[in-house]
């Protein structure tokens, strides 16, 4: 069999003449498959570099979901957002809107969190962005934050690693050049509040640069020495604004991805299906369905009282917290549905949650809950 060698190139499309045939890179920068020869030499002369691990092996990326053509997005429901924003702007709680990744500022920060439809990278179809509302005056620092779970964390440990990501600034874009933090812990699963706030025990940086960037899709990559110690690591991209935000005071990411290694590889795409399981481990959100909709059962503890059960589609990595709106979910009790006050339960499991109801009933019967067509939501989360 001949061996044959992945290289990656200065940049995309572009295009190399060797002794032996001509070769470009695609929109990755990658050139695959080269024959071993005297033509990997050439490239490799003109800047290319070989890689010296196989870019198609998988899993490679730390970072859940930073594909964000199949991240599930699964808080861009009615009630939690509007046209693919965020309802409530964010301030300096971090806030998640696409799953597993955060965003936050300062007090009187006003960040919108967006879906947006975008096939001018190739290969991709919508993205993520990160605006000041327009008029926001607050020049506090506003970041988009990752934090990956002390048992991923642990093979980084004394590895060159490589965080690329795409990203493009948007035509009001009022800060300067863009920051980017790789920051690293000593303890378990602690907080994106912490890592915001430089809290994390014994916080400290891997990664802390700043980037130029532009109005057009260019990936970027990072590359640095994790150390040995690190049981926990956070990532936050953000930048520090200016005057008061226009229409487009924003920057829009795509395909964040950590890797072991020197340089990036090509980005690693997986399944939507499987994204949406590992995004589940963390979040599950139960928009409320049409009239007559079953997403749960139990029964009446009392007359006036129903206790839901809910299992959930895969195991969260912890017991989550629950929050729920109660839009027009019904009980279901003897074929009547009966408008009910939806609350979280007392209780919940890494594989199930409970919600309670309030509606009239026979104590000791059974109950089912059930959309009435509105914009209710349960949300259960255990997202740092």
């Amino acid at each position: 069999m001949t061996a044959t060698v992945n290289l990656l190139a200065p940049g995309p499309y572009l295009s190399f003449q060797t002794r032996n045939g001509n070769f470009t890179s695609d929109v990755n920068s990658l050139i695959s498959g080269v024959t071993a020869g005297p033509q990997v030499l050439d490239l490799i002369e003109d800047g290319c570099i070989a890689l010296s691990f196989n870019p198609y092996a998988s899993p490679r990326d730390f970072i859940d979901c930073g594909d964000f053509g199949v991240n599930p997005f699964q808080r861009n429901i009615p009630g939690l957002a509007s046209g693919g924003v965020i309802s409530a702007a964010i301030a300096a709680t971090p806030t998640y809107f696409a799953d597993r990744f955060s965003m936050v500022g300062g007090a009187s920060s006003a960040i919108l969190a967006s879906l947006v439809a975008d096939s001018s990278l190739v290969g991709y179809n919508q993205c993520l962005k990160m605006s000041r509302q327009s008029g926001n005056t607050n020049t506090a620092p506003i970041n988009t934050q990752h934090v990956i779970e002390t048992m991923d964390s642990y093979r980084a440990q004394g590895q060159t690693m490589t965080l690329s990501l795409f990203a493009k600034l948007g035509a009001n874009y009022s800060g300067g050049p863009v920051s980017v933090q790789v920051a690293y812990g000593t303890g378990v699963n602690q907080s994106a509040a912490l890592l915001a706030s430089g809290s994390w025990a014994a916080q400290a940086n891997a990664l802390l640069t700043t980037q130029v960037m532009t109005n057009g899709w260019v990936r970027y990559q990072w590359s640095f020495l994790m150390p040995a110690n690190a049981s926990q690591i956070g990532i936050q991209v953000g930048y520090t604004p200016s005057g008061t935000a226009g229409a487009d005071d924003s920057i829009s990411f795509q395909d964040w991805q950590l890797e072991i290694g020197a340089t990036a590889s090509q980005p690693e795409r997986l399944d939507a299906q499987i994204t949406l399981e590992i995004a589940q481990r963390f979040a599950w959100v139960t928009p409320e369905p049409a009239a007559g909709v079953v997403v749960g059962a139990g029964m009446n503890p009392t007359a006036s009282t129903q206790l839901v059960y809910m299992a959930t589609p895969v195991q969260f990595i912890k017991a989550p917290t629950v929050t729920v709106s109660a839009g027009s979910f019904k009980t279901n009790q003897a074929n009547t549905a009966t408008a009910t006050t939806v609350t979280p339960g007392a209780t919940h499991t890494a594989n199930a949650i409970s919600v309670n109801g309030n509606s009239a009933g026979t104590a000791g019967s059974a109950t089912m809950l059930q959309g009435g067509g509105g914009a209710g939501w349960i949300l259960a989360s255990a997202d740092f």
